[in-house]
């Protein structure tokens, strides 16, 4: 009964809705939904995951890509984690456009490219790296015992470790022969700055139409800069000349800004 609420329920939001299904929801176990019209496998033990099962999941950040997406697009997924906004992307960009997904943790790629070979995804390129300042080989770090599935590159106490390959956004789209992205969302849990420094080509050369950033001060401080360094990447002098103008999402959020030329 709990679980046909939940289907009823996954794809509106209201007041509470978190609230109440994370109390009714159970916290362990594998569930199959029917996420943006693809289907996903999801561990109900991790945070994301259940709440991608909910229809809880960054509701904000969400109605924002789903109305700024189109068809013939092209969106970059930096931290795709398990392909939730890589499976929004490919439904809103359809098969004219093309979503690109990196996802470093080998956890959340083995899901991430179980989804979209399921799914028939096209349109999808998974991409089992990270992005860096430099492409190369570094640590991902996940703190022990977590429930909520967010490995970042930033060390800090507590974690176990995992060597994975990164590298540059410049580097990997002409690799693949892209050359422009509509659409650049980075949640890197606090290595956004060396994400940008790694597309410096393409921010320099107003390749990149639109940047969705994360900005957390905890994580960003453990990386040795902050919120407002990282601003300074995208709206100073430091990586680009003409800047980008900022936007929050507004008082429901306050993690995400949404950069655009």
């Amino acid at each position: 009964m709990i679980e046909l609420l939940i289907d009823r329920l996954r794809p509106f939001q209201f007041r509470g809705k978190a609230r109440l299904l994370h109390r009714l929801s159970p916290h362990g176990g594998e569930r199959d939904a029917v996420v943006f019209g693809a289907r996903f496998r999801l561990d109900l033990d991790d945070y994301i995951q259940r709440s991608i099962y909910l229809g809880t999941f960054e509701a904000a950040e969400t109605r924002l890509i789903t109305k700024y997406l189109n068809r013939g697009m092209t969106l970059v997924d930096a931290g795709a984690n398990v392909g939730y906004f890589t499976a929004l992307g490919a439904q809103r960009v359809g098969t004219e456009g093309q979503v690109v997904a990196f996802e470093p943790s080998p956890y959340a790629f083995q899901r991430l490219s179980r989804m979209v070979a399921e799914n028939r995804f096209a349109n999808v390129s998974a991409i089992n790296a990270g992005l860096s300042d430099a492409p190369g080989l570094l640590k991902l770090y996940l703190g022990k015992e977590s429930h909520n599935h967010t490995p970042t590159m930033v060390p800090h106490a507590n974690t176990t470790e995992t060597p994975v390959p990164v590298q540059t956004l410049d580097l990997e789209m002409a690799r693949l022969g892209i050359d422009s992205i509509d659409l650049l969302k980075i949640d890197v849990e606090g290595y956004e700055g060396k994400v940008l420094r790694g597309a410096t080509n393409l921010l320099r050369e107003r390749r990149i139409k639109a940047i969705l950033c994360e900005f957390n001060e905890e994580w960003l401080s453990k990386a040795g800069s902050s919120c407002a360094r990282l601003e300074e990447l995208l709206t100073g002098a430091a990586l680009i000349e003409e800047p980008y103008e900022g936007r929050p999402l507004g008082l429901e959020n306050r993690f995400f800004r949404l950069y655009y030329r």
